[in-house]
C-alpha cells in the first residue's frame, strides 16, 4: 500500500474529545516526506512545530495519528486555523498532506503530494478517545 492509501486508514487518539462545532486541521511535523525518522530527530521536529504554533498563536491540541492496528503512531497536533495556513504548515514541516476536518467531516489534502482531496467519512468514526 503507497503512503496516500494508507493515509486514508488512520485514526486519531486524543486525550480530549474534539466536537463538531469546529473546523480544524490535523498536521504533524514527525516523519517528513513520509521517511520514518530516528525518535529523537521526531521528538525536536515536534518540538519546533510546536514553537510555531505558538508563536503564530494559533489554538492547538496534541493528539496522535495512528494505523488503525495502532502498531504505528505518529505525534501530531490539531490545529485551529484555516486549510491554507494548515497546508503551508505542512509544507514548512515537509509533510505529504494533512488531515481537514470541516463540520465534523473528515478529508485527507495533499501538500507535497500531487493527489486531490479525498472525502474520508465522519471525524469522529476516526477518533478513539483516551480517557485519563
Amino acid at each position: 500500500m503507497d503512503l496516500w492509501e494508507s493515509y486514508k486508514t488512520s485514526v486519531f487518539l486524543c486525550h480530549q474529545p474534539l466536537g463538531d462545532q469546529i473546523n480544524f486541521a490535523i498536521i504533524s511535523a514527525q516523519n517528513p516526506h513520509g521517511d520514518v525518522k530516528h525518535h529523537q530527530l521526531n521528538l525536536t521536529l515536534d518540538c519546533q512545530f510546536e514553537t510555531r504554533l505558538n508563536a503564530a498563536h494559533l489554538p492547538h491540541r496534541r493528539l496522535i495519528g495512528a494505523s488503525p492496528d495502532l502498531s504505528f503512531q505518529e505525534h501530531s497536533w490539531a490545529v485551529l486555523c484555516d486549510k491554507a495556513t494548515a497546508v503551508e504548515l505542512a509544507r514548512k514541516f515537509c509533510q505529504n498532506a494533512i488531515y481537514w476536518v470541516e463540520a465534523g467531516e473528515l478529508y485527507l489534502v495533499p501538500a507535497l503530494f500531487k493527489n486531490h482531496e479525498e472525502y474520508l467519512g465522519t471525524y469522529q468514526s476516526r477518533q478513539i478517545y483516551l480517557a485519563d
